[in-house]
């Protein structure tokens, strides 16, 4: 069933962006030559007066201080009409102009900025009105081309928003044919050697012969089959359990032995798996069962490899901590990621390494986490891991192991368990051979009066969890 297209949205037009008109060149007279001549004009007429009252005056004088009198008066008076004259002469050429100039400004400033300042009589004015009308000019086009960008950028999202969809229901389609291919491929091995089989076990029936063999040949079949179909329904399973400070306290070490006493229990003929604990591991908030079906499943891969390569060298479990913030060790590796034969040039993984170093910064660890992380290595000297195996090595349905072992999907349902509890599991070729598989979950530190804690529960449930991947010969019950 295919879903409705949705009709585009409409996009929003910007406004056109206004070419910015040329500057005008400042014209009038310099304020400093006006002033200069008026006062210098002024003070020409203060002398004329002067020396015409002194002439007209002092002649009617009878004794000194009369004529210090007419010289006092004189005086003031040519003080007062030089105060008078250059008052209004500033006021004419400066004040009443800077505050026309100031009060547009303002205009401007309070978003007003189609208003323009008048050209004034004066240059130094006028070039400060021709500076303020270009600042305005240049803002309203920063303007337009602002919301020229903006609406830009509301298209770009919106293809973006509609390309992302597509490229989800592209991407789901592919992974259901992908899975749809992978299932039919891993149930139609088995469904033909089935047939197979029921087809001899007819013959000799026929004839009289005994089938139990090639029965039990197609009983491990069907329990092929029946793996295949709960692995696929545990990887696709939502699994909403307890929020994880409603976990129980985990003991990793009891769980690490269990599992490894369970691995031993169906892999024939069995290989030495030895366990090295580094200082005091913090605890792990997980239902034992769960971290029991990571371990089975990397420890189940790392002694068929091991017995596969002939290898004398034992397996081992490493069991330590690492710092949550150790910038060496991060939760997701985008060397898990290299470079593949068949990749074009210009495919380099940076996205994986900025999305890392973005995880790292904005996710704070646990509320109730330690200083450390729990970090299980199981590592072999097996086969090894190809190179250009790394990418898909959690992929469902990859293996590299031959037909008929394994189904290809306990990696990848290991790494969504690890996800579940907060951590991730990430894989390396070894120096020398052999392959290392690195567990990382969220410590939590040990307290003086810790909480119970669980250190016998995987031993208690005796039963090989549903998670874990069961041999290819094996019943499930």
């Amino acid at each position: 069933m295919t879903e409705p297209k949705v009709p585009p949205r409409p996009t929003r037009a910007a406004p056109p962006v206004p070419e910015l008109p040329e500057p005008r060149t400042p014209g009038g007279d310099s304020i400093r030559r006006e002033l200069v001549l008026s006062i210098s004009a002024l003070f020409v007429a203060a002398i004329v007066v002067a020396v015409a009252a002194a002439a007209l005056i002092l002649p009617l004088a009878r004794s000194p201080l009369q004529v210090l009198a007419v010289l006092v008066v004189i005086l003031v008076a040519d003080l007062v009409i030089l105060w008078l004259f250059l008052r209004s002469r500033l006021n004419q050429v400066v004040i009443r102009p800077v505050d026309r100039i100031v009060a547009s400004a303002e205009r401007i400033a309070g978003g007003d900025l189609d208003h323009r300042l008048p050209a004034e009589e004066t240059e130094e004015l006028d070039r400060i009105v021709v500076a303020v009308n270009a600042l305005a000019a240049r803002l309203i086009r920063e303007q337009r081309l602002l919301a020229e960008n903006v609406a830009s950028l509301d298209d770009t999202n919106r293809a973006l928003s509609d390309a992302s969809g597509e490229l989800v229901q592209a991407a789901r389609l592919a992974s259901a044919g992908t899975l749809a291919a992978g299932v039919a491929h891993e149930i139609g091995n088995p469904l033909g050697a089935l047939r197979g089989y029921l087809d001899v076990a007819e013959r000799r029936a026929a004839r009289g012969e005994a089938v139990a063999d090639v029965l039990e040949s197609a009983r491990g079949e069907v329990a092929r089959i029946d793996a295949i179909v709960r692995h696929i329904l545990a990887l696709g399973e939502t699994r909403k359990g307890p929020a994880r400070e409603d976990r129980p306290l985990l003991e990793p070490e009891p769980a690490v032995r269990a599992a490894i006493a369970r691995t031993n229990a169906h892999e024939e003929p069995r290989v030495e798996v030895r366990v090295d604990v580094r200082g005091e591991p913090p605890l792990i908030r997980a239902e034992p069962r769960h971290l029991g079906a990571i371990l089975e499943n990397l420890l189940a891969n790392a002694v068929r490899a091991t017995r596969q390569a002939g290898a004398s060298e034992p397996v081992e479990v490493r069991i330590g901590s690492a710092s949550a913030q150790d910038p060496d060790g991060p939760r997701t590796d985008p060397e898990a990621h290299p470079r593949r034969a068949d990749d074009p040039g210009q495919v380099t993984y940076a996205h994986r390494r900025r999305l890392k170093d973005l995880v790292r910064v904005t996710a704070p660890p646990p509320a109730d986490a330690g200083p450390h992380d729990l970090v299980l290595e199981v590592l072999d000297r097996g086969t090894g891991i190809d190179e250009d195996a790394l990418p898909r090595l959690f992929d469902p349905f990859f293996t590299t192991q031959p037909p008929g072992e394994g189904t290809g999907m306990g990696l990848a349902l290991a790494q969504r368990i690890a996800g579940e509890l907060g951590g991730a599991i990430r894989a390396r070729p070894r120096e020398g051979g052999g392959a290392a598989f690195e567990v990382r979950l969220p410590g939590v530190e040990r307290a003086s009066e810790p909480e119970e804690v669980e250190r016998e529960g995987v031993e208690r449930e005796g039963v090989e969890p549903e998670d874990a991947e069961p041999e290819p010969n094996e019943e499930r019950p």
